[in-house]
């Protein structure tokens, strides 16, 4: 009786999926076997995805229905896992597609023609499977079609520094220094590409919901787009019609504009080591570049830059360049003993009150440490990140222009 139950209300709501105009995805293709697990999941966070709909492969096919309030970034990936007893023959393939409420088919010539997703770069995977049907699937495949050759060249050098980050330890420093300063600047070029590709398909879809996603995920690293960039989306991205993504993006576009490249720093008020309350542009001298180093006495990879900024820090005189430090500890005894074992040399300040931690999450979007910013002689950021060997690279080919 309990089962029955279930299984009408399955059907009910299949039923309100249909009235609603839901989305309804079907895939019947060889390599398909009954068992087969497939699901819908949204990847926009790729730390954080979330399952959308599921279904089981039954007489070699697959449905998977719902409803989406917005256009959403998906992937579907179809697992052998529970028909295969080796693990090494586990396989968990897929293809990408941008969801809205169509009727849409998943077309593969074979299984084996889905690839493995890749996790921070999805766009960069290879595949010839495709979901089809609806005109903004047929807006998406367009755009991945363009960016999937740039995504794949600029995540050979990214996958190269992510590697040489993690065995670090097995290079000498100068195999180490040579490998990034081969590998970044190519990185840099490349997504510089990857981005004027999305910049050309927002420009040629004015009010396609995927124009808005795009500009989304433009404008969330803080730091990174220029302010005629900024007034760019918006004046193009002002008539897309999304209810769930638009207030979000409007929200964001709001913050970015106090961190767009080459804004001037907003000033804080923090405190000394010994306690007394300073301003942070009582520190930021004009006519020099200065390092901001945000940072925590109990953060691991904080305290693996420091070695990388002290190198920077005496390379050059203090006309050229200059560091301050900044700590979001809430112990004032934790900072104090962290200064004591670091032993660095510039000033230190600390975000001691309420206030200034609000700041710092408000106008720089600290969400993470380290968080190593450089600011030119004339207060403006010319750089923002957590990578101490990208900062020396940026700082240098600036000192040499």
């Amino acid at each position: 009786m309990r089962q029955l139950y279930y299984i009408v209300v399955a059907l009910i709501l299949c039923g309100a999926c249909d009235k609603q105009g839901g989305y309804v995805i079907r895939g019947s293709f060889p390599g398909l076997k009954d068992g087969m697990i497939v699901k819908l999941n949204q990847i926009e966070d790729p730390f954080n995805e979330i399952n959308l709909s599921i279904d089981t492969v039954r007489n070699g096919q697959f449905e998977l229905k719902g409803v989406t309030p917005s256009p959403v970034f998906c992937k579907i990936t179809i697992s052998n896992k529970d028909l295969v007893t080796d693990k090494k023959e586990i396989k968990n393939n897929g293809t990408l597609l941008f969801l809205d409420n169509s009727k849409m088919e998943l077309q593969a010539e074979h299984y084996d023609s889905l690839s493995y997703i890749i996790f921070m770069h999805p766009l960069s995977t290879r595949g010839k499977a495709k979901v089809t049907g609806g005109p903004l699937q047929t807006e998406f495949n367009h755009y991945r079609e363009v960016l999937q050759p740039l995504e794949a060249d600029a995540d050979i050098p990214s996958s190269k520094l992510l590697e040489a980050r993690f065995y670090k330890h097995q290079y000498s420093p100068e195999e180490y220094s040579k490998l990034y300063e081969e590998q970044y600047p190519l990185l840099l070029s490349r997504q510089a590409k990857v981005n004027a590709a999305r910049m050309d398909f927002i420009r040629q879809y004015p009010t396609s919901p995927l124009s808005l996603y795009i500009a989304e995920t433009l404008i969330n690293t803080e730091f990174s787009r220029t302010k005629e960039e900024l007034e760019e989306l918006s004046r193009i991205t002002a008539h897309v019609e999304d209810s769930v993504r638009k207030p979000r993006f409007l929200k964001r576009m709001e913050l970015a504009q106090f961190q767009y490249k080459g804004v001037i720093y907003t000033d804080l008020s923090l405190e000394t080591p010994t306690g007394e309350n300073v301003k942070l542009s009582e520190h930021i001298q004009p006519g020099r570049y200065t390092i901001l180093d945000f940072w925590a006495s109990w953060c691991g990879p904080c305290k693996a830059a420091i070695p990388s900024i002290k190198k920077l820090y005496n390379e050059y005189s203090r006309e050229v360049l200059d560091v301050i430090s900044v700590s979001v500890d809430e112990k004032n005894a934790d900072w104090q003993k962290a200064l004591k074992e670091e032993k660095m040399e510039w000033a230190q300040l600390r975000a001691a009150q309420r206030e200034s931690m609000m700041e710092l999450s408000f106008k720089y979007n600290l969400l993470s440490i380290p968080r190593l910013m450089l600011v030119d002689p004339e207060g403006k950021v010319v750089f923002s990140g957590n990578d101490a060997d990208a900062l020396r690279l940026t700082f240098k080919q600036l000192v040499r222009e």
